[in-house]
């Protein structure tokens, strides 16, 4: 969400952008809808030999790079009115600040290692990670912060690592430009994400088979762009296996740009999404905001998105009568589509504008300092 919080800031402070590395604002803008190529902001990044440094690390989990911007804020905080912090995990910005966060990951570690040895010997112990050495991270200066949630059951995770129930401010989610009206729609599903195991669109592709028993005439779009690594292509040549294998109703787009995805959202009836314990959900709520009914993993953030209708939240076991039950009842359909159009709202660019502009202003007016510039780490 840095892409959008920079967005709703832009105009009304001098933005600081702390990073890992020289960020990509055109591609950012298409991808994101946001307008941020040729906005003045100021942007630090991460010398090139730390970078080259980071990028031995054989660590798959490891967080090097956000390790060490958590140090560079430390230093660098005292230039600023307000600190933000928009990446996935929580941090530790050194004193109050803004953490708008995705999942909590620290906090395990916390569970984990706050009574273990510090320094180099719980290094070398094994009782503490290099990076948390790095990041010098203590948990009362991150407590500090004020911290908003990306949904309801991300807020519950925080509340469950710090014991603090922070406010959910929902991400912005952009509406295509033009949507059909339901009659003129496909009898189709879209389901998008990175094409990797976690978002199960083999597991899809087996439910919707078992639907078409019931309406033989629906069809699948799947979207997403191919996970890299060994295992990611592994996934990749399964999956497209599995598409030819049911190419007479399954078709996959890769690389898909946005306002091609959100022209076809635009066109279809349905989304589908099969990752467990998602966070919040972008997918589905695109699904949502171009006029589709979505189903969704009974699990996670995402279920907030259709109002924790049970019509549209499934267990797996559940899942392809729960489809099956909504298509074959036009009553079921005409009354679910009213009430997901009144959750649209509050997924909108303007609540979220309203919501994190109202939270930096409070961390400001908090703060001792004058008004100056906004920084996000």
């Amino acid at each position: 969400m840095g892409a959008w919080t920079i967005e709703v800031l832009k105009d009304a402070y001098d933005v600081t952008l702390l990073t890992e590395c020289e960020p990509a604002l055109a591609a950012t803008d298409r991808f994101y809808g946001t307008n941020l190529r040729g906005a003045n902001i100021t942007i630090i990044r991460i010398n090139r030999a730390a970078r080259l440094l980071f990028g031995l690390d054989p660590d798959k989990r490891s967080i090097q790079p956000v390790a060490y911007l958590m140090r560079l804020c430390r230093r660098y905080r005292n230039n600023y009115d307000a600190v933000i912090a928009t990446g996935t995990e929580e941090m530790d910005l050194g004193g109050p600040g803004l953490n708008y966060v995705h999942y909590p990951y620290l906090a395990h570690f916390w569970r984990k290692y706050r009574d273990s040895g510090a320094g180099w010997i719980g290094c070398l112990r094994g009782q503490t990670r290099p990076w948390m050495l790095l990041a010098g991270i203590r948990l009362e200066r991150l407590k500090q912060s004020t911290m908003l949630a990306n949904s309801d059951w991300t807020a519950g995770q925080i509340e469950m690592g710090y014991g603090i129930r922070p406010p959910t401010l929902y991400p912005p989610v952009l509406a295509p430009p033009r949507v059909l009206r339901w009659e003129e729609r496909e009898e189709s599903f879209v389901s998008s994400g990175t094409l990797h195991a976690g978002k199960r669109m083999d597991w899809i592709i087996g439910v919707l088979k078992s639907v078409r028993k019931r309406h033989p005439g629906i069809r699948l779009h799947l979207v997403g762009t191919r996970a890299p690594g060994r295992v990611g292509a592994a996934y990749f040549t399964g999956l497209r296996k599995l598409v030819d294998e049911n190419r007479d109703w399954v078709e996959l787009h890769e690389d898909l740009p946005r306002a091609a995805l959100l022209e076809l959202l635009g066109r279809c009836r349905f989304g589908i999404h099969a990752l467990t314990g998602e966070h919040f959900g972008i997918a589905p709520a695109e699904a949502l905001m171009a006029g589709c009914i979505p189903f969704v993993h009974n699990s996670g953030g995402q279920v907030e998105i259709v109002g924790r209708d049970p019509r549209l939240c499934y267990e797996d076991e559940e899942a392809a009568d729960k489809i099956s039950a909504v298509l074959g009842d036009p009553a079921a359909r005409a009354a679910l589509r009213p009430m997901l159009v009144q959750q649209r709202e509050l997924f909108t660019v303007d609540r979220f504008r309203i919501g994190m502009r109202a939270a930096v202003e409070q961390v400001i007016g908090a703060s001792s300092g004058s008004r100056g510039h906004g920084s996000s780490p």
